[in-house]
């Protein structure tokens, strides 16, 4: 078990959490962002796909070696048919899997603009990739992406975990455990309840 003592202020306070929990929130927000492959209508499609790739001669490469593997295929699919949103998004996905926040952003926002009426998923996504490739600052822009989507979806996934994590980073994390609640209170499908739930006991170290 993690103890905070009384006596560290709060930037002291606040640069042990950025510490210990950096890694552990980049990896949630990138895991919500690609859970919006599994609401696409064409998901069984790329997973298909996916195992085709994985299969021999292939079997020998690294998670990120397939994953630019389908960021090849997304491309040659777009070189015939540009006006595709679902493409794009996938698209943006994989350049979230791999790290390359600036290209996921330009690609998300092709795939909102595409579509007529933009999800709650499609800003959400756009603004983990527009979290990452500032910095990971919480911008004004973030979140005005973030408000719309939870527009659409009060439990939005994506948009939840960023504000909690923005919440834990900047000492707030009695905030950061209401914001986790609600999302296990939800009941939504695809949740990693017990890293949340991890997350949630972790937060009540710091606030004893």
């Amino acid at each position: 078990m993690l103890n905070c003592p009384q006596s560290l202020s709060a930037d002291e306070k606040l640069t042990m959490s950025r510490r210990l929990w950096t890694p552990l929130i980049s990896s949630i927000l990138i895991a919500g962002s690609l859970g919006g492959y599994y609401l696409l209508s064409d998901y069984q499609r790329l997973a298909m796909q996916q195992a085709a790739i994985t299969d021999a001669p292939f079997k020998q490469l690294s998670a990120y070696e397939i994953s630019d593997k389908r960021i090849l295929t997304l491309q040659d699919k777009l070189y015939d048919d540009k006006q595709n949103a679902k493409l794009w998004f996938q698209l943006g996905n994989a350049y979230m899997y791999n790290g390359e926040y600036d290209n996921a952003l330009l690609v998300f926002d092709y795939s909102v603009r595409l579509t007529p009426e933009p999800t709650a998923n499609l800003y959400s996504a756009k603004a983990s990739a527009l979290y990452y490739s500032q910095g990971q600052h919480l911008t004004g822009e973030v979140q005005t992406l973030l408000e719309r989507a939870l527009s659409l979806e009060p439990n939005n996934q994506t948009a939840l975990m960023m504000l909690a994590a923005n919440e834990f980073m900047n000492v707030r994390y009695q905030q950061a455990i209401d914001l986790w609640v609600q999302l296990l209170d939800s009941g939504q499908e695809g949740l990693d309840r017990v890293s949340i739930i991890n997350s949630i006991n972790q937060a009540k170290q710091f606030i004893r």
